[in-house]
C-alpha cells in the first residue's frame, strides 16, 4: 500500500460508467474563506501538499478532464501524463492519458499554451465552442475543434458527443467557476469533491467554486448530499453527492 505521503485521498474511488453521457464530478479546492483562487497567480497553488497530490491522482479515475477556457494558463495540465498518473492509469487497465477537454464560447485561446505542444502530451486536446465562433486559423492547426450549439455551447450535446463519439464514459470537470455553474444547471453534474484548506487570503470578493449569472432563488437552492469527509495534514477533502442530475445511464 502506498503510504501517506504518496497516496492520494481518493485513490480507491470506484466510479460508475455513463452511458447516456459521462458520469460527472468537479473537483475544486478552496480557502476557509471560500476563495478558489487569490488576487494573482502568486497565491497558486492555494491546496496544501495534501490536496495536491489527491489533485494530480485524481484524474486516473476518468476518461476525459473538463476545463474552461479561463482555467488555461495556470499550469493545470503538466500532470496530465506524469510517471505517477501513467502509472496508476496502467494498474486499472488503461493505455491512453485522459482526453483534455477546452469548453470556451469566445473561442479566443492562445495556441502557443502549453496544453497544445502535443510533444509533451501524446494526445491531442479537442476546444469545443458554438456554430457562430470566430476561430483563429493559428489554434485551429493545434487542436481539433468541435463546434456544439448555435451561439453559446451546448453542454448536454457536449455531454452526449463526448460518450457516443470519444468513449468518455467518467468526466473530471476541475473549473472554473463559470464553467461549473453551467454544468450544474444543465444537471450535467453526479459528484462535487471540494478540498477546504487551512488558509485564509481575506479579498473583500474571492472567486467561489460556482459562480453563476445571478444567485438562485432561494426555493432552487441546490442542497447536496454528503457522502464522505477525510482529514488529512490539516485539510478537509468533502465529497458530494449532486440530486436530480439527468440520467448518466440506461
Amino acid at each position: 500500500m502506498p503510504s501517506e505521503e504518496s497516496s492520494g485521498i481518493y485513490d480507491d474511488l470506484e466510479i460508475p460508467l455513463g452511458t447516456l453521457r459521462p458520469y460527472t464530478a468537479i473537483q475544486m479546492v478552496m480557502t476557509l474563506d471560500g476563495a478558489i483562487k487569490g488576487p494573482t497567480d502568486a497565491y497558486w497553488p492555494i491546496g496544501g501538499e495534501a490536496d495536491q497530490r489527491t489533485f494530480r491522482r485524481f484524474r486516473a479515475h476518468f476518461d476525459a478532464v473538463l476545463h474552461g477556457a479561463r482555467t488555461l494558463g495556470m499550469g493545470l495540465d503538466r500532470y496530465l501524463w506524469s510517471s505517477e498518473l501513467r502509472e496508476m492509469r496502467r494498474q486499472r487497465g488503461f493505455a491512453e492519458p485522459p482526453l483534455f477537454v477546452i469548453v470556451t464560447n469566445s473561442a479566443r485561446i492562445d495556441p502557443a499554451d502549453r496544453v497544445f505542444r502535443h510533444r509533451r502530451y501524446p494526445r491531442r486536446p479537442i476546444v469545443v465552442t458554438h456554430e457562430a465562433a470566430v476561430v483563429s486559423p493559428a489554434l485551429a492547426q493545434v487542436t481539433e475543434i468541435v463546434r456544439l450549439g448555435d451561439s453559446v455551447v451546448d453542454l448536454p450535446a457536449l455531454a452526449a458527443h463526448l460518450t457516443s463519439a470519444r468513449g468518455v464514459r467518467r468526466l473530471v470537470c476541475e473549473g472554473g467557476a463559470i464553467l461549473n455553474a453551467h454544468m450544474l444547471h444543465a444537471g450535467l453534474v453526479d459528484e462535487f469533491f471540494i478540498t477546504v484548506t487551512p488558509a485564509i487570503i481575506g479579498e473583500p470578493r474571492p472567486r467561489t467554486a460556482v459562480e453563476g449569472e445571478r444567485a438562485l432563488t432561494p426555493e432552487d437552492v441546490l442542497s447536496l448530499e454528503l457522502v464522505s469527509v477525510t482529514k488529512c495534514q490539516g485539510e478537509v477533502f468533502l465529497r458530494y453527492r449532486v440530486p436530480n442530475a439527468t440520467p448518466y445511464a440506461r
